[in-house]
């Protein structure tokens, strides 16, 4: 029988630039969050019977 990994614990210690980076990164995917959720609320307000767009749906979306 073969053993199975539940999860790995990694630390990270970034230079200066790197964190920056990261920084960048990490603003980047809030605000994408933050208009993709707005687009769900928006569309829940004009129409309360639509169906939630799951993960799948907001992928398809943001292409």
């Amino acid at each position: 029988m073969s053993k199975v990994i539940k999860g790995i614990k990694l630390r990270l210690y970034p230079n200066q630039s790197q964190r920056e980076q990261l920084w960048q990164m990490f603003g980047n995917d809030r605000f994408v969050w933050n208009q993709m959720l707005e687009m769900a609320k928006e569309r829940y307000r004009n129409n309360p019977n639509s169906l939630f767009v799951n993960e799948y749906g907001m992928n398809y979306l943001l292409k």
